[in-house]
């Protein structure tokens, strides 16, 4: 990574020894990259207070291991927020994928612009349940995880507006009887992100499935947190 300064968000920190702090960064031109703050913790150190969750920042870093060292950090380019318990549980879950299924090292820009402009929509608003679904999807398709939304899985065939659908994970959707699913309109609104009318726990329930396979079948500690401020 060049020694100048770099555009990233902080995807997750945690405590080294008694002042210190190694975060995970995502970075626009180095992708995920983990970093060591030295004494970020001791109120006197220029790094304290800044390295906090969900934040835009601008820092710069040395070292040619995997764990580089931070070394400046741009005060006056901190950004965060979090409205409620609902926005920081989005932040969390969302943080958390990016953390779990981003490789170390691999610059991608389309995937960088996809979180950014997910960052900066929360900025403006409350994130809604949809739009959260339009970036479960979208980082799916960024990531080659892609829902194939044209044809069925097992006939390899066109959609049927008489047939209803189900999703298995890493094929597809297939003619699923007298299951309950999808029918073809809501495939292609899916595809469409147009998600205005499909039924709010189905999709949900779908992106769930797809993203659990991509998972390899580890839970996600986000989603444990949200069980416990649910009301």
């Amino acid at each position: 990574m060049p020694h100048n300064w770099e555009h990233c968000f902080l995807l997750h920190a945690r405590s080294f020894g008694d002042t210190s702090i190694i975060a995970d960064v995502f970075t626009e031109s180095s992708g995920k990259v983990s970093i060591m703050a030295k004494g970020a913790k001791n109120p006197r150190s220029k790094f304290f207070g800044h390295l906090l969750p969900f934040s835009a920042l601008r820092i710069i870093v040395t070292g040619k291991s995997e764990m580089k060292t931070l070394t400046q950090i741009d005060s006056n380019f901190l950004s965060q927020s979090v409205k409620g318990p609902h926005d920081l549980y989005t932040y969390l879950y969302v943080n958390e994928l990016m953390m779990r299924l981003l490789p170390k090292g691999l610059p991608n820009q389309e995937l960088y612009d996809l979180y950014q402009n997910f960052v900066e929509l929360a900025r403006a608003d409350a994130i809604s349940e949809l739009d959260l679904r339009v970036f479960e999807l979208d980082l799916l398709d960024v990531l080659g995880y892609g829902i194939n939304f044209d044809t069925d899985s097992k006939e390899n065939s066109e959609f049927k507006d008489s047939i209803i659908y189900s999703y298995m994970p890493e094929k597809g959707f297939h003619n699923a009887g007298d299951v309950e699913g999808f029918s073809s309109k809501e495939i292609a609104a899916i595809k469409n992100r147009t998600l205005e009318g499909i039924d709010k726990l189905k999709l949900k329930q779908l992106l769930q499935v797809a993203i659990s396979a991509c998972l390899d079948g580890r839970e996600l500690s986000s989603r444990e947190f949200f069980k416990k401020i649910r009301i």
